[in-house]
């Protein structure tokens, strides 16, 4: 476990590298659904999707949508971790990521967060790498892409 430590600590980072890309999110809807017990409960399931841009708070150049379940409760109203998947659909292509986010109940993420990029489709075909989410506020992100070669 020490080994392990050790080694994150040490690896670089993708946000001390400059993006690929850069885009902008506009969340523009969020939707809860409460499954199993009333409450902050293990598989409740978050629905998000807004606008992508180029620039902040620019013009629509395509739309994002995010689907988060809960993977753990610490304590009932407080922090949470969610496995959230992204898809990015922009200039007729998705990008499709991943990661497990931590952040209080009923609330958006308020940490930079690293999401794996898992695929895509079009222009991102066979895209792979990582995916840097940066809230801006409690409805705008940027995100900045780091892919591999």
């Amino acid at each position: 476990m020490m080994v392990a430590g050790a080694l994150l600590v040490g690896a670089p980072s993708a946000t001390a590298a400059k993006a690929d890309l850069v885009w902008y999110f506009d969340r523009t809807f969020r939707e809860v659904i409460d499954v199993g017990s009333p409450g902050d409960s293990h598989g409740d399931i978050s629905v998000t999707n807004g606008n992508v841009s180029e620039v902040r708070g620019g013009k629509a150049v395509g739309s994002y949508v995010t689907s988060q379940i809960t993977a753990r409760v610490n304590i009932p109203g407080g922090r949470q971790d969610r496995k959230t998947d992204i898809a990015i659909s922009v200039n007729g292509g998705v990008i499709y990521t991943t990661a497990l986010v931590a952040a209080n109940a009923g609330t958006p993420p308020t940490k930079t967060t690293a999401h794996a990029i898992i695929g895509g489709t079009g222009k991102y075909s066979s895209v792979s790498g990582e995916m840097i989410l940066k809230p801006l506020s409690a409805t705008r992100y940027k995100v900045s892409f780091f892919f591999e070669n």
